[in-house]
C-alpha cells in the first residue's frame, strides 16, 4: 500500500499531518516556508576554496538565500570519491582514483572543505546546507553548517534520525526516488515523535519506466508539491530539479514549474565550470544561466503569491 489513508493519519502519522501546528524553520537568518522564495544554490561537491568563493558570490548576487555544497557524497560506485581528490586550487598531485579513503582521512578532508564553505557563507551572508552521511560526523559538521540535508539514500537511516533529532539545527529530508509520500511522511513522523519539528521536505524525482533522459534514473513529481501541502500543510516543500532531471537543459523549465505549483524553494546545482565539475557535470548550471533562472522564478513567485 502506498497511498495515504485516513487510518494512517489517525494512527501512523498524526503528528506530521497536524493542521493547527505552527512550524518555524530558520537556517541562519533565513526563514523557510514563509512568503519569501528560498533558493539554495551551489556545487554538488566542494572542490576547493576558490571554487566555493566564486560560486558564493555569484549565487548571492543572483538572489539565492542559501548555499548548498557537499563534502560527503554517497556515490553509486566506490571509485572516484571526490574527497580523495586534492583541492582544485592546491599544488598536490592527483591521487589514485581507485583508492578508498579510511574514515579518519575522509573526515579530515571533509572538515577542511567545510571550513572553506563556512568562510564563503559568512563572507557573502549565505547560510549553508550540506548532506550528512554518518551519525558520528554530526558534532564536527555542526561547527560549520546551518542546516543538514538527509540524502535520499539515507531516508530511513535510523542512526541519523536519532542523532539529528537531538540537534537544534534544521534538516531537509529528501524522498528516495523509489519511495511513496506515505513513506516520506513516516520518516517525518519518526522525527516528530522524537521532538524534532524544524524540518522541510525535498522532492528529487521518482522512478519511472522512462525518464526522457538516458542518463537519469528519476522524473520530477510535480504533483508531490500540492499533495504534501495537503497532508502536511505546516512542512515547507523544496524541489531539487538538478537531480530529478540530471540534464542541464531541463533544470530551468522544471524550476519554473515547481514554483508555479507552490514549492517554497529550490535546491539547485551551480558551478563555475559546469562541464568540468567533479560530480554531476551534466546537470549543474553556470553563473549566467542561474542568474537568468532566478529572474524567471522570482517573477512567477511574485505572480502567484
Amino acid at each position: 500500500m502506498k497511498d495515504i489513508s485516513q487510518t494512517d493519519i489517525q494512527n501512523n502519522i498524526p503528528l506530521v499531518t497536524r493542521r493547527d501546528f505552527k512550524r518555524e524553520i530558520k537556517a541562519g537568518e533565513v526563514y523557510i516556508g514563509g512568503n519569501e522564495l528560498v533558493v539554495m544554490a551551489g556545487p554538488c561537491t566542494i572542490e576547493g576554496k576558490k571554487q566555493i568563493m566564486e560560486t558564493a558570490k555569484a549565487v548571492r548576487d543572483a538572489g539565492a538565500k542559501m548555499m548548498r555544497g557537499g563534502v560527503f557524497k554517497p556515490l553509486t560506485f566506490p571509485y572516484g570519491e571526490p574527497l580523495g581528490q586534492p583541492d582544485t586550487d592546491s599544488n598536490e598531485p592527483p591521487r589514485d582514483r581507485m583508492k578508498i579513503l579510511n574514515k579518519r582521512d575522509l573526515y579530515q578532508v571533509a572538515e577542511r572543505r567545510l571550513g572553506y564553505f563556512k568562510e564563503a557563507g559568512e563572507k557573502f551572508g549565505l547560510p549553508i546546507i550540506s548532506e550528512i552521511m554518518y551519525a558520528d560526523s554530526l558534532d564536527m559538521m555542526s561547527e560549520y553548517v546551518d542546516m543538514f540535508q538527509v540524502g535520499y539514500r539515507h531516508m530511513f537511516n535510523m542512526d541519523l534520525i536519532e542523532a539529528l533529532s537531538k540537534t537544534k539545527k534544521p534538516i531537509m529530508i529528501k524522498r528516495h526516488y523509489g519511495e511513496s509520500l506515505r513513506s516520506l511522511l513516516g520518516v517525518a513522523e519518526h522525527f516528530e515523535a522524537r521532538g524534532k519539528h524544524n524540518f522541510v521536505f525535498c522532492e528529487r524525482g521518482v522512478v519511472a519506466p522512462h525518464t526522457h533522459n538516458i542518463n537519469s534514473r528519476a522524473i520530477l513529481d510535480i504533483q508531490a508539491i500540492p499533495a504534501l501541502k495537503e497532508y502536511a500543510p505546516s512542512v515547507p516543500v523544496i524541489i531539487d530539479p538538478s537531480h530529478a532531471t540530471f540534464k542541464r537543459s531541463y533544470v530551468a523549465a522544471m524550476s519554473r514549474a515547481a514554483i508555479a505549483a507552490g514549492a517554497d524553494g529550490l535546491l539547485i546545482e551551480v558551478h563555475p565550470d559546469p562541464e568540468n565539475a567533479w560530480i554531476d557535470p551534466l546537470q549543474a548550471l553556470g553563473f549566467t544561466d542561474f542568474k537568468k533562472l532566478m529572474k524567471d522564478i522570482r517573477a512567477i513567485h511574485d505572480a502567484i503569491r
